[in-house]
C-alpha cells in the first residue's frame, strides 16, 4: 500500500489545477474463481485459495515433533491479507516453580526434551490469544492499532471438543476484532483462535493449534472475513502424509482437519455479511444493506467490491481503486462499470 499512496500523491502533483483528486476507495476484489495451493515443503494439505492472488505458505518444522502448516494470501493491490496459521508461533509451557528454580522464566525458552523446544509463558485461551496475538503482529502492518472487541466462543469450543476429548486434548476458541490505519485507510482486523491444552492450563503445554486471521478495509472487511472463511472449509489434509507422524501428531492432525469446517462456520457467524460475494452477486438490497456495490473493469473482467460512497470508480493495472463524483478519469486509471445483480 505505500506504493499505491505514492501513486496517489503523483496523480495529485501531476493534475491540472481546479481538477479533482481522485479519493481511495474501500475495495476487494470480487472473486469468482478458486485455485488450489499444494505445500511445497512436504505436501501436507492442499488449499483453494483466490486465482490472482500473491499466496505463499507450507510446513514449517523446528524438529520432527514441533511444526506447523500455514497459507496466506494477499489481494493484488497488497489491502486485504487472509492468513491460517503463523510459520513463527511457538509452543508454550506453563510457567512453574521448578521451571523458576532452573533459570526459566516468562518469555525464555526450555527444551522439552526430545529435540522440542518451549517458550515459557502463562496459559492463555481462545479470547486472550486472539488479542495476544493479533496486537504482535499487526504492530508490523497497520498503525493505531485498537482492540475493539473480544470475546469467547463457547458454542465453536464445544464442536471442536467433541472431536478432541477422544484423544485426550482440550480446546478453548475465541476472537478478537481490532481497529487500525494503514496508508491513511481504516481497517479492519479479525482473529479466531482455538488453543489446544495438554495437561491442563495449571501446568501444561499449550498452544494455537488454529490462527485464522483477516485484515482489510473496514467497508468490506465481511467480505474478506468470508473468503478466509471459503480457505478454511477448503483445507484437505494429505493422507500420506498423516500416515508418515508420530502418534501424537498423528491425533493432532486428525483434529485439525475435522475442526476447519467448524471455525469456517464460527467466522462467518461473526459476520453480518454472511456468504456475501464468495461465489456470487450480491442482491440490490443487501448492498444497500452493507454499504456496498460491486464494479468490473471491463478491459480485463475483473470484478471488485466498493464502499458505495462514491459515483464513479476508477482502477489502475496494478488494482488500486479510486473514487470520484465526476465522470473525469483520473491519470493512470480507467473508468469501472457496475456490476447489477443476478
Amino acid at each position: 500500500m505505500r506504493y499505491a499512496a505514492i501513486l496517489a500523491l503523483l496523480i495529485l502533483v501531476a493534475a491540472p489545477a481546479g481538477a479533482q483528486a481522485p479519493a481511495p476507495v474501500a475495495a476487494v476484489p470480487l472473486v469468482q474463481n478458486w485455485t488450489h495451493f499444494s505445500d511445497p515443503e512436504e505436501g501436507a494439505f492442499r488449499v483453494e485459495v483466490p486465482q490472482g492472488w500473491r499466496v505463499a505458505g507450507g510446513t514449517v518444522r523446528r524438529n520432527a515433533l514441533q511444526y506447523r502448516s500455514w497459507v496466506s494470501a494477499t489481494a493484488p493491490d497488497g489491502a486485504t491479507i487472509l492468513a491460517i496459521n503463523d510459520p513463527s508461533e511457538w509452543g508454550y509451557v506453563v510457567p512453574s516453580p521448578l521451571l523458576a528454580a532452573a533459570g526459566f522464566r516468562e518469555g525464555s525458552l526450555y527444551n522439552g526434551g526430545g529435540g522440542t523446544t518451549y517458550m515459557v509463558a502463562h496459559y492463555r485461551n481462545g479470547e486472550q490469544f486472539a488479542a495476544w496475538w493479533g496486537r504482535r503482529k499487526l504492530a508490523a502492518l497497520c498503525g493505531a492499532v485498537k482492540l475493539t472487541e473480544s470475546r469467547a466462543r463457547p458454542e465453536l469450543t464445544a464442536q471442536i471438543n467433541a472431536v478432541a476429548r477422544a484423544y485426550g486434548i482440550q480446546h478453548d476458541a475465541g476472537e478478537a476484532r481490532f481497529a487500525c490505519v494503514k496508508a491513511g485507510q481504516a481497517m479492519t482486523a479479525y482473529i479466531l483462535a482455538s488453543v489446544m491444552v495438554i495437561g491442563g492450563p495449571a501446568g501444561a503445554i499449550w498452544y494455537a493449534e488454529t490462527i485464522a486471521g483477516v485484515l482489510s478495509p473496514s467497508p468490506v472487511a465481511g467480505i474478506a472475513a468470508g473468503l478466509l472463511a471459503h480457505m478454511l472449509a477448503s483445507v484437505e489434509v494429505n493422507p500420506a502424509w498423516v500416515a508418515r507422524q508420530s502418534q501424537t501428531n498423528l491425533d493432532v492432525s486428525r483434529i485439525a482437519a475435522r475442526s476447519n469446517a467448524a471455525i469456517s462456520d464460527g467466522i462467518m457467524r461473526s459476520w453480518e455479511s454472511r456468504g456475501a460475494v464468495i461465489d456470487r452477486v450480491l442482491a440490490e438490497d443487501e448492498r444497500a444493506r452493507l454499504g456496498i456495490d460491486v464494479y468490473a473493469d471491463p478491459a480485463t473482467g475483473t470484478k471488485y467490491t466498493v464502499a458505495n460512497d462514491h459515483k464513479f470508480y476508477w482502477a489502475n493495472p496494478s488494482g488500486v481503486i479510486v473514487g470520484t463524483e465526476t465522470d473525469a478519469a483520473p491519470k493512470g486509471f480507467s473508468r469501472l462499470e457496475r456490476v447489477p445483480p443476478q
